[in-house]
């Protein structure tokens, strides 16, 4: 995408380098010197045990490992298994770890240097380059690297697609709009996530003559729901099913507590269902759906300020309550942000930033369909604006319905603080010429 701009000058080339460089050492470094308390844990054990039994067996089961193949299954998308199989080993060693989590760190470089791309189509290079550090120094995308887990995957082709459909958006490239598509379905088959995706991208239509939409929308659209549908018929074939039930009913039952709580109860914060007797009453979606009926009637302002409010705020939430806290899943027992002075600035740093730059993200996606002319868009970035206020809000549909744990909001990152920093900008533009003449009447 940086051909694109030959005119770039090479300072920003420069500042990038020093940007990619600065990613390089904290995720390199928080890989060396992170020790995860038992890391093959939880998620990260169901996903280790699919690349186990797709290395042996060459088949995707979250089973344990046996001397026979194991039953088939879909409880986890295939994509991570696949990516850890080059490095799997049995039983699991700390050298297959530091492999695996090195090949993220690289992955998480990589996603700097494709926001920066991201954003230089519309936003110019510095605001770019402040995107690309902003996604440096993320403390939860950093962290994300030493765990055996998809956020760092996912954010990579998340972050990959988006930015190849909205060069495609920009310059009307099929080719590109087609590798979109492909890097989307791809993370559809990391995390269930942007399953639906292909089909909120129609969305687009009003603000693409119908040219463009045939051209960039409509192929990646076709492309990623290719890849979906190939997943979606091996589990037909393999299981009887498209999909594994279970998951759909656990999202809409730990998504049905109003701040993660039960009744209210502190300690129950963040896995409210383990502390509610209707959990050994569930018996499918139907019966978590009339039990929250039911609970709904009972207090109809706390579930409806919880599910319009609530949930989306949790989405982009900085303290990782469904893990250990703060920017952490699992436990660790050292990590250089306990005491490292980069790493413990970054992270200050960061923090201070999230709020003020998840809000002006929700802003410009606004502004962006209401007063395009207040962000200085042109045609082409509108367009792209919108497509980033399309994901966002993609991402608040699905987790409405579900559980929006904010670890589920990390790979929207990239997106957040970019678009964050050039609504903060370009809105200090327009507003700051105004005050300086008001204040000298």
């Amino acid at each position: 995408m940086a051909a694109a701009y030959p005119g770039t000058a090479p300072r920003t080339w420069l500042l990038l380098a020093a940007v990619l460089l600065l990613a390089a050492v904290l995720r390199l470094q928080a890989v060396g010197a992170t020790v995860v308390d038992h890391p093959i844990r939880a998620d990260a054990r169901v996903y280790y045990l699919a690349a186990l039994n797709l290395e042996r067996w060459g088949v995707f089961s979250r089973a344990e490992p046996g001397p026979q193949p194991p039953a088939p299954d879909a409880f986890v998308q295939p994509g991570l298994p696949l990516a850890i199989t080059p490095f799997i080993e049995f039983p699991p060693t700390g050298r297959m770890l530091f492999r695996f989590n090195s090949a993220q760190a690289v992955l998480g470089i990589a996603t700097v240097a494709i926001a920066f791309a991201l954003f230089r189509l519309f936003a110019g290079p510095g605001l770019a380059l402040g995107a690309a550090a902003l996604v440096a120094l993320s403390p939860h995308l950093v962290v994300m690297t030493t765990y055996l887990l998809t956020e760092t995957l996912f954010t990579f082709q998340l972050t990959a697609g988006i930015a190849l459909l909205a060069l495609a958006l920009r310059d009307a490239r099929t080719g590109a709009a087609v590798a979109a598509g492909a890097l989307l379905g791809a993370s559809a088959l990391t995390r269930a996530t942007t399953e639906y995706l292909p089909l909120f991208l129609l969305a687009l239509y009003p603000v693409c003559d119908a040219r463009l939409f045939r051209r960039v929308v409509l192929p990646a659209a076709g492309t990623a729901l290719a890849a979906i549908a190939a997943w979606k018929l091996r589990n037909l074939a393999a299981i009887g099913s498209l999909a594994d039930p279970t998951l759909m009913v656990s999202t809409l039952h730990h998504g049905m507590y109003p701040d993660f709580m039960f009744d209210g109860i502190p300690e129950s914060r963040g896995v409210a269902y383990r502390f509610d007797p209707f959990t050994q009453q569930v018996a499918g979606a139907g019966s978590v759906l009339a039990e929250l009926a039911r609970r709904a009637a009972a207090d109809p302002l706390l579930y409806l300020s919880w599910y319009l409010v609530g949930k989306p705020v949790s989405l982009l939430s900085w303290d990782m309550i469904d893990g250990i806290g703060d920017i952490f899943l699992y436990p660790v027992t050292a990590s250089p942000y306990f005491d490292q002075p980069l790493f413990v600035a970054s992270r200050e740093l960061i923090r201070w930033l999230h709020a003020p730059l998840s809000l002006a993200a929700l802003a410009g996606a606004v502004l962006a369909l209401w007063r395009p002319a207040w962000l200085g868009l042109d045609a082409a970035g509108r367009r792209i604006v919108l497509l980033l206020a399309l994901l966002i809000l993609y991402f608040f549909a699905i987790h409405v319905v579900g559980a929006p744990y904010p670890r589920y909001g990390i790979p929207l990152r990239p997106v957040i603080y970019g678009l964050g920093l050039f609504a903060i900008v370009r809105l200090g533009r327009q507003l700051l010429p105004a005050r300086l003449r008001q204040a000298a009447r």
